[in-house]
């Protein structure tokens, strides 16, 4: 909203400059008052402009308000028609403060302070007692209506934050398990190699064991099933680092705590995954540990843990292996056929 309010704002104090040029040549009487308002409105903009927490935005846009509401009434004071022009520019204030602030409380006060500026005692009594009732009848129909339109403004912005907010967590999110997907889990992975350049840290790659027989007895809607749990299982027994599903049947766990051991990691899951069951079929997973070490790239210990990790099938499934901590060993070629990973490009480039 920062954008949208130092809009309004400075549409206001330039609408304020041309008024006070044009309506200066009739009088010099409230000059100083007026000059002063000019002066508070700037300062209430650049408290705006400031890179500063909500309240000083809220506060510089009050300012800006009370001392722009202050201004016309003066300039209004000088002209003979001031009851004629109240209550379009108090409407024209509340519109504007309705766009501006998404807190009902902002909004009332910032009205509340117009409406005492434009609707004081010396203006109720120049009019006749007769359309006393009458004006104050409009005022309240116009501030009605800014408060109907804030309430509408309200409810469309926070329903498309909401919006926004949910399209980005889908972004980084796996539609069927919730787990962080395969965009969350490398930016993950790469902004924490980036800040430590010479750290050390863990990768476990897990796959489910003979997912397509699971799919072929089940069916699609059985083999969802299956993954949901294992999921489910992988994120408590994995905690507090973070799972996330790369695609398909297999899952990774980024480990970023030197103290903690991927080898128990991996163990805990491989455990975890070996009690479940979904439709009366038993589920297990192999896992394969690495190294992200400061000389080995990122992709390349992932290409050691899928490695690792095809040994864990070959010895039997429902188990783990781990790769040699040196990341200068040359990667055999499999002789079983493997699913597609994006990484498997990188290392043959």
């Amino acid at each position: 909203m920062r954008p949208l309010a130092l809009a309004c704002e400075g549409a206001g104090v330039l609408i304020w400059l041309m008024t006070l040029a044009v309506t200066l040549p009739r009088g010099v009487a409230h000059l100083p008052a007026e000059l002063f308002c000019t002066a508070a409105a700037a300062a209430g903009m650049l408290l705006s402009l400031c890179e500063r927490p909500v309240w000083m935005l809220s506060l510089g846009g009050l300012l800006v308000t009370v001392s722009l509401a202050v201004g016309f009434r003066l300039n209004l004071e000088a002209g003979a028609a001031q009851i004629f022009w109240t209550l379009p520019l108090l409407m024209l204030f509340g519109m504007c403060l309705a766009l501006c602030h998404v807190r009902l409380r902002d909004f009332l006060i910032g009205m509340g302070a117009v409406a005492l500026v434009f609707l004081d005692g010396e203006l109720i009594h120049s009019v006749a007692p007769a359309l006393q009732s009458l004006l104050a009848l409009f005022a309240a129909a116009a501030l009605l209506m800014c408060l109907l339109v804030h309430l509408a403004l309200s409810v469309e912005r926070r329903s498309g934050h909401l919006l926004r907010l949910r399209l980005a967590a889908l972004a980084y999110e796996d539609a069927l398990t919730g787990l962080p997907n395969r965009r969350a889990f490398f930016e993950r992975a790469q902004a924490a190699v980036a800040a430590a350049p010479t750290g050390a840290f863990n990768v476990v790659l897990v796959d489910v064991d003979d997912f397509k027989r699971i799919n072929e007895r089940l069916g699609h809607e059985g083999g969802d099933r299956a993954l949901v749990a294992v999921a489910h299982a992988l994120r408590r027994a994995s905690a507090p680092h973070l799972c996330a599903r790369l695609g398909g049947e297999e899952f990774c766990i980024w480990i970023e705590d030197a103290e903690a051991s991927p080898a128990d990691v991996a163990a805990a899951c491989v455990s975890a995954a070996h009690h479940l069951r979904v439709d009366g079929l038993r589920l297990s997973v192999s896992a394969g540990v690495a190294t992200v070490e400061p000389d080995v790239p990122l992709h390349r210990a992932l290409a050691l843990a899928d490695e690792a990790l095809y040994e864990a099938k070959a010895k039997g499934k429902d188990t783990l292996a781990v790769a040699p901590p040196s990341g200068r060993m040359p990667l055999t070629v499999p002789t079983e056929r493997r699913a597609w990973r994006p990484w498997r490009a990188l290392r043959r480039s």
